[in-house]
């Protein structure tokens, strides 16, 4: 795999987006985790494989692993946390992507990000207060020689097309089922 500016491989993105733009229905994919209880408040989840019409769209040995640990005293790294690590992740990676496509060379990139918690609403100390974020801001910092429009341009796209952000900015269908077994 020959890897292209700012070591993206574009050529896979591109091969991709044509696969996708022929046959629509490649683009629509499950994906597909396991999160097991370590003991404590721990938790191992697994990411595993995306399925496209049921069937494996990625090899059965690509398998990534996150422990997330939410002890008293909310000590380790929460699940909320690793959403938002996500979410600047997948920022930062998008940056860089469409930095490669629109042909920027970045030098550096980082983003700092922030959101704000009320416990009271997760404690459920108040009825009326979120259990979760109700403010997410970041600043995006990129290093390159290229014209301010360019760079920003890389930065705006990945604001409207970044996965992490519109599943955060719109409600999202959840859907949970219960399974009890005995021991």
């Amino acid at each position: 795999m020959a890897l292209g500016l700012n070591d993206v491989d574009v050529d896979g993105m591109k091969e991709l987006d044509r696969k996708v733009r022929e046959n629509p229905v490649l683009g629509k994919r499950t994906v597909k985790l396991r999160s097991t209880w370590q003991r404590g408040v721990k938790a191992l989840v697994e990411v595993g494989t995306q399925e496209v019409l049921g069937k494996a769209a990625t090899p059965p040995t690509r398998r990534f692993f996150v422990t997330m640990d939410a002890p008293a005293g909310l000590g380790g790294v929460d699940a909320a946390e690793t959403m938002l690590a996500a979410f600047a992740g997948c920022i930062t990676s998008g940056i860089a992507a469409n930095a490669a496509l629109f042909d920027v060379s970045i030098e550096g990139l980082s983003v700092e990000m922030e959101a704000d918690i009320d416990f009271r609403g997760l404690l459920g100390h108040d009825k009326t207060v979120p259990n979760g974020f109700t403010d997410i801001r970041y600043t995006v910092t990129i290093q390159s020689p290229a014209p301010t429009e360019r760079v920003q341009r890389c930065k705006e796209t990945i604001d409207r097309k970044s996965p992490v952000g519109d599943t955060l900015a719109r409600p999202v269908n959840i859907t949970s089922t219960f399974v009890h077994q005995r021991s």
